[in-house]
């Protein structure tokens, strides 16, 4: 009999996990808490390669991309003229997008929707898998990819939790036919950045709900890095028109219409033209805290956690999708390495992922505190680039 294995978590990590390990022939089950397959989350992603892997090796090559190529790296100054452009093709997308393929690429009877992972018992040879429900089930292997607020992380590691970065990103989108042709003209095959006092702010094109990549019918996302300290401004901040105060991510039309106005006027001050434009013309944006995580293990017996549950990385390097997609492939690789022997896999897999996480969340933390602390970043610096591994990778 095939090992059966379960996976708590049914986002863009633990669905890479899934549709790797059950074209290996494992017996692949899904379980996620939500009650509804994932909604649109309204933002965008760098699509690094191994993000999306899966879909240029395993089917249809090129024409299996789920995201789009903007050719430059452009940075502008106060007044929107060009100061710093470079070439690079970086791939952009949005969530919501990444995820449906995925989605869609994996079986639907084994995608199980409301069933939320309380706990678990472990036995030398397999786990039972506690849901909310009153439901358990027995497998060989649970992988927990179940996100930075993970419930397997608080059972296994008591006490390691995220750490808020001291500052958040404002996140819009903003489909193309609300802006002007010169913001289109713009944005037509380049991502631009902007280097503000202690900020700084990215805007770029994603493929709009529908899935389409035509140049105007597209969707803009923006990611703007504010400061706001650990006093009372942060919690204020995340406290919304209903009174509930969010850990980590405030969603559209929560933002209390103080924090709202004084962003926009803001923005109106500061932002170069494009992406004042863009800004702005976003009724509801959303706000993302950024936090640090990383863990000193990530196998525990027959269970093991993977992507944000384990390391999370803030945005700079626009590698968090895609360090959840590289613990995907390497365990993948791992257990064609040891002839699929569970526990040898997971002893070469932990150390291997440990390491990487540990070099992201150093690099995401060193880039943060350049940007949003000394104030040192510099537009047009060729080690500002989005990778995993290292810059452009």
């Amino acid at each position: 009999m095939n090992p059966k294995i379960l996976i708590a978590g049914g986002s863009i990590g633990g669905l890479t996990t899934a549709v790797l390990l059950r074209d290996l022939g494992y017996d692949v089950q899904v379980y996620e808490r939500a009650s509804a397959a994932l909604q649109e989350r309204g933002t965008g992603i760098v699509v690094l390669p191994i993000t999306e892997r899966y879909f240029t090796e395993n089917q249809r090559g090129d024409d299996g991309r789920v995201s789009l190529e903007l050719a430059d790296w452009t940075y502008l100054d106060h007044s929107g003229a060009v100061i710093s452009a470079q070439a690079d093709h970086f791939r952009f997308s949005g969530w919501s997008t990444v995820y449906r393929a995925l989605h869609e690429a994996f079986d639907p009877d084994r995608y199980h929707l409301d069933s939320e992972m309380v706990g678990f018992d472990q036995r030398a040879d397999g786990v039972t898998l506690h849901l909310g429900d009153g439901r358990s089930v027995d497998g060989d292997l649970l992988i927990c990819a179940d996100g930075l607020s993970s419930t397997a992380r608080s059972i296994l590691l008591p006490g390691v939790e995220p750490t808020y970065a001291g500052y958040v990103a404002w996140r819009a989108i903003t489909p193309e036919q609300d802006l002007s042709a010169a913001t289109l003209g713009a944005l037509r095959d380049a991502m631009l950045y902007q280097v503000l006092d202690h900020s700084h702010i990215l805007v770029y094109a994603i493929p709009s709900p529908s899935g389409s990549i035509t140049p105007g019918e597209r969707t803009v996302n923006s990611v703007w890095y504010r400061n706001y300290p650990d006093d009372g401004h942060f919690a204020d901040l995340m406290t919304g028109i209903d009174g509930e105060r969010r850990s980590g991510t405030m969603p559209p039309g929560m933002i209390r219409p103080e924090f709202v106005d004084e962003m926009r006027q803001s923005a109106s001050e500061t932002l170069a033209p494009p992406i004042r434009e863009v800004v702005l013309a976003c009724h509801e944006p959303l706000i993302q805290a950024i936090f640090d995580l990383e863990v000193p293990r990530m196998v525990f017996g027959r269970v093991c956690i993977l992507g944000d549950a384990a390391f999370g990385l803030r945005p700079h390097v626009a590698a968090g999708q895609a360090k959840a997609c590289a613990d995907a492939w390497a365990l993948h690789d791992a257990l064609i390495e040891v002839d699929h022997d569970l526990d040898a896999a997971l002893a070469v897999w932990e150390p291997r992922q440990l390491q990487l996480g540990r070099s992201a969340v150093a690099n995401t933390r060193m880039m943060g505190h350049r940007s949003q602390v000394a104030g040192s970043m510099v537009a047009g610096d060729p080690a500002w680039k989005f990778g995993l591994w290292e810059p452009g990778n």
